[in-house]
């Protein structure tokens, strides 16, 4: 079932159930009240007959003849019972009536005045005392006129009733289908999306709070989703590359080893470079892994970073002369031994050494220690093209380079897998500009 319709037929529930209790009220609310009326009503028909039939031998002849008048305008005398201490008929014409019990007179006696009422029949009862002895005087009126207003009333409510189901169905379809249009035009503009163009952000010019909520963050998704899959054929761009290095250089040795016969001294020879390929071929597959999130356990034991970070120094003078200036600044001597894997600290530095290098074109680097606060902070300060303030935030994702750094060779792979190899061992990586030029790259151990 279509959600317009849905709410349609919850629209039309609730409404039934509140206007039938409302209905419900009003009816009986009307009905009392007017069964109120009618028995005050008849109350003073009832004293006005026994003034007529009680009070003849006190009253003037014209006053008598007055109460007479109104009397007959009122009530007709066959609706008029009086009735002695003995329970003979004094007055009225009222015929006998089987609903008019012995204990019903014997309760306006004890109560002096009563009621009671039947389908065709408003009763009322009234205690006289008078000189001629006491007497209970008892009117009738019939409800005919009352059932008719009662009959008028429910048609009036069963009639506003359907009507306003009606209304209120019509109403919330027009309403779900004003809801419903926005989520229509989304579903249609996701139909018309492919392989190429799925990308391409959902676009509603008029609309409401929540549906403006799902289409940014369906965008904000799909934007997600695009960047995976860039990352992903970047990540496979990677792997063709690292992979085809080292394969290629297998397969030539092989393919020149098997050329001619070789000595024991030059198998040995090519054995130990199919081996180094091997084992480059095993690192690359490694930090593969690592840059993938496929491998997170390593073999970890006790190590000095500072010896660590010396060895990456020494690397990057000796193959790029790089002109690196090194503070130590600790006291304790206990915070530079953690536990962690020397060769993936020694790739995470060297990718965090060689770009300081590359992008500040070979310019002098300051790496400092430091011990802030009973922890070491290590800090690689360069004097390079920075980092743009709108690159910041996603400069440690796996493939992504900086607006400025066009001119530079690379893949954005360098960052993030140092970021993820400090993951490893819990070391805080904090990037920032440094002002007036350059990166202040922070280690928090």
């Amino acid at each position: 079932m279509k959600l317009k319709h849905r709410l349609s037929l919850y629209s039309v529930f609730i409404f039934s159930v509140v206007v039938l209790i409302i209905s419900a009220i009003i009816y009986f609310s009307f009905s009392n009240e007017m069964e109120r009326k009618e028995l005050q009503s008849l109350e003073s028909k009832t004293l006005l007959a026994a003034i007529y039939y009680l009070e003849q031998d006190e009253l003037p002849v014209f006053e008598h003849n007055n109460i007479k008048t109104q009397l007959l305008k009122s009530i007709s005398r066959n609706d008029i019972m009086v009735v002695d201490k003995n329970n003979q008929i004094f007055g009225g014409k009222m015929a006998v009536d089987e609903n008019i019990s012995k204990k019903f007179i014997d309760n306006i006696r004890h109560t002096k005045s009563d009621f009671f009422v039947t389908k065709t029949y408003f009763y009322r009862g009234l205690y006289y005392e008078d000189n001629q002895g006491d007497f209970v005087v008892i009117t009738r009126e019939s409800k005919q006129e009352f059932n008719e207003r009662a009959q008028s009333l429910l048609h009036i409510l069963i009639s506003v009733f359907l009507i306003g189901l009606l209304f209120i169905y019509v109403f919330s379809n027009y309403l779900g289908y004003l809801a419903y249009e926005p989520i229509i035009k989304i579903i249609d503009q996701i139909k018309e999306r492919d392989s190429k163009n799925f990308t391409q952000p959902l676009v509603l010019k008029k609309s409401y709070t929540e549906i403006e909520d799902l289409i940014i963050n369906y965008n904000h998704f799909i934007d997600r989703i695009s960047q995976t899959f860039t990352v992903q054929k970047n990540f496979i761009d990677y792997v063709s590359h690292e992979l085809r290095t080292p394969i290629t250089a297998l397969l030539g040795t092989l393919e020149v080893t098997k050329q001619k016969k070789r000595s024991e001294e030059e198998y040995k020879e090519v054995i130990n470079q199919l081996q180094q390929y091997t084992n480059d071929l095993q690192e690359t597959l490694d930090q593969m892994m690592l840059l993938s999130g496929a491998k997170t356990s390593f073999e970890f034991q006790s190590i000095r970073i500072d010896e660590v970070v010396w060895q990456v120094i020494e690397n990057a003078i000796l193959y790029h002369q790089a002109k690196i200036n090194v503070d130590i600044k600790v006291e304790n001597n206990n915070l530079l031994s953690i536990q962690g894997n020397e060769k993936l600290l020694e790739l995470a530095f060297n990718n965090l050494v060689s770009n300081a290098i590359k992008y500040s074109d070979n310019k002098p680097i300051h790496i400092q220690f430091l011990e802030v606060g009973n922890h070491l902070e290590i800090q690689i300060i360069d004097q390079g093209i920075g980092i743009l303030e709108e690159d910041l935030v996603k400069i440690k994702q796996n493939f992504f380079r900086g607006k400025n750094t066009q001119k530079y060779q690379g893949k954005g792979v360098g960052l993030s897998m140092a970021n993820v190899i400090l993951v490893l061992h819990q070391i805080q990586l904090e990037i920032s500009q440094n002002k007036p030029e350059g990166t202040i790259i922070r280690l928090v151990l």
